[in-house]
């Protein structure tokens, strides 16, 4: 981590923003991770209380934002 930011997280973010049609965000995300990472997600997103709980995290909140913001 650099200056309190994840790098490849920034790294994942930012792909994800100039992503082509071809590609979906899910694509590009699990071509990031480990086959444990992916099993984990797995099993959050097929909970949807353990979904609700991480997108209500401070962190879920920064990711959303920070794909969704304008002009960077």
């Amino acid at each position: 981590m650099n200056n309190g930011k994840n790098e490849a997280l920034e790294g994942i973010i930012g792909e994800l923003k100039n992503a082509s049609d071809k590609k979906t965000a899910e694509q590009i995300l699990m071509s990031k991770l480990s086959e444990d990472q992916k099993q984990k997600l797995k099993n959050i997103i097929s909970n949807d209380e353990a979904v609700k709980n991480f997108l209500s995290s401070e962190q879920a909140k920064k990711i959303i934002k920070s794909l969704t913001e304008k002009g960077e």
